[in-house]
């Protein structure tokens, strides 16, 4: 299976994420359909030749009624074709986003909803409604859970989505790639709206400087040196820790390095995605965030 839910964690994680979680064998599965324990499989890069996944125990099966295989399979579909028909999504997905309130703690990279998910709620609501139809969509807390849902289902990205102090009305409406620069312009201004914003990595880890990190996003100003096409001015998110929490610091500038390391070298991409905007009074190639609950990053094939 792709996905299990972490009990220490309080989320839905993807086996993607095995990957960049710290002490995985310290944490504990289970399948968020029928809840029976799930064991993280192939989860050390340097080691394993399998990509991570999540299976039950020896000789134990899912309970009756739980198809949360069966959903693991047509998610691998929504990579590669559209989902949607005229009965709508096949899946249940996140409809509805709203940022808890309070300063929490977690690290900005892994955004987690506070005990039980909603979707666990309106899953079994669903079931005991006692029909086979299309379970209900849910609201989450998790930003996280947003953004996989953008770059796993790519095809499916006018699927409605409500995102608390957005504009739009779908999921291909709230968030926008940062695009490069157009013939001869020397900026572009894309970023004048409150969106979720998003742009590959490139694999070059950038330093802090003191409480400052500027995160270089690929597309920018391209220019012609020597005959090279080069990335002349690129565009980059400053993120201003003054105000971080250490331990949220800690755990985000580790997860931005592991998700560097974690695609360097192989045809996979690594994103970042923030609800944010352009500075367009200073320097027109800066971003900032809102929010640092509101920045994740994003292992993914294309975007």
């Amino acid at each position: 299976m792709d996905e299990a839910r972490c009990e220490e964690l309080g989320r839905v994680v993807t086996s993607e994420e095995l990957y960049i979680i710290e002490n995985v064998r310290s944490l504990s599965f289970s399948c968020d359909e029928c809840t029976i324990e799930l064991l993280p499989c192939s989860f050390l890069k340097d080691v394993n030749l399998r990509k991570p996944y999540f299976k039950t125990r020896k000789g134990v099966n899912h309970k009756q009624g739980c198809d949360a295989e069966g959903e693991s399979k047509i998610s691998l579909r929504g990579a590669i074709k559209r989902l949607t028909s005229s009965e709508g999504f096949p899946l249940a997905y996140p409809n509805r986003f709203k940022l808890r309130k309070g300063d929490l703690v977690e690290p900005a990279g892994i955004i987690e909803p506070s005990g039980a998910s909603t979707r666990r709620t309106d899953k079994t609501n669903s079931r005991q409604a006692g029909s086979n139809s299309r379970k209900s969509n849910y609201e989450t807390t998790s930003f996280k859970s947003i953004v996989s849902q953008y770059f796993d289902f790519p095809h499916d990205r006018d699927r409605a989505l409500y995102f608390e102090d957005i504009d739009g009305a779908s999921y291909g409406e709230i968030f926008r790639k940062i695009t490069s620069t157009r013939g001869r312009q020397k900026f572009l201004i894309q970023g004048d709206t409150q969106k979720v914003y998003y742009s590959a990595l490139p694999w070059k880890l950038c330093q802090e400087d003191g409480d400052l990190l500027k995160i270089e996003l690929s597309p920018g100003r391209w220019a012609e040196h020597d005959g090279k096409r080069l990335n002349e001015r690129p565009y980059y998110l400053e993120i201003d820790f003054s105000a971080w929490p250490a331990q949220s610091r800690t755990k985000f500038l580790n997860e931005y390095r592991k998700v560097i390391e974690l695609v360097r070298g192989t045809d996979k991409k690594a994103a970042i995605a923030f609800v944010g905007k352009q500075d367009t009074s200073d320097d027109f190639f800066r971003f900032n965030a809102v929010d640092r609950r509101l920045i994740a990053f994003k292992v993914f094939n294309d975007a």
